[in-house]
């Protein structure tokens, strides 16, 4: 016998089936004394509220009750998030100082032990441009490393492939172009 065919036999079946399973049960109901009949669907209603209960009621009511919050949090850090993007744009903008004479990838990586300590840092320099790798990276560190770049090291944030962390550090490269720079 094929699948088609033992699945037509067993719908079938079931089908023939259906009516003289109702039929037993209604005889079996109407077998009940009045009491039974109040304590099975007593029993019966008890059954699907809890299922009603865990099914829907429960979750829906944990959701009302952690959603508002939770909203509250992303709303502030989109903010924040806003914020610092538009620091980041007014300093793009802003003009630069002097070139910076000095060893830059000792000066980096010194400012970001004094900034941010924590952080993974690794440099490269080359004329005319840097490339961080960043690891475990603040984003209030991203900021200030803008700044300090225009500030102090005459560069300026040409490229960022930066990765949020569910710790929410920042991950990936930042790429420095200097202005007037000869070598590093």
């Amino acid at each position: 016998m094929s699948a088609n065919g033992r699945v037509a036999s067993l719908s079938a079946l079931w089908y023939r089936g259906l009516p003289q399973t109702v039929a037993a049960s209604r005889r079996r109901w109407a077998a009940l004394s009045p009491r039974e009949r109040v304590l099975v669907a007593t029993a019966a209603a008890v059954v699907l509220a809890a299922v009603l209960w865990v099914l829907a009621v429960r979750p829906a009511w944990r959701t009302l009750h952690t959603a508002p919050p939770r909203i509250a949090s992303l709303q502030q850090q989109v903010q924040v998030l806003q914020q610092q993007a538009q620091q980041l744009a007014a300093l793009r903008t802003a003009p630069a100082v002097p070139a910076f004479s000095g060893d830059l990838q000792a000066a980096l990586l010194d400012w970001f032990r004094r900034v941010d300590p924590k952080a993974k840092v690794q440099v490269q320099v080359l004329p005319g441009e840097v490339t961080l790798q960043l690891a475990a990276l603040r984003p209030a560190t991203l900021v200030a490393l803008v700044q300090a770049a225009r500030r102090d090291w005459s560069a300026q944030v040409d490229a960022a492939e930066l990765r949020r962390g569910a710790s929410g550090l920042l991950d990936g490269t930042v790429h420095l172009s200097r202005l007037g720079a000869e070598g590093g």
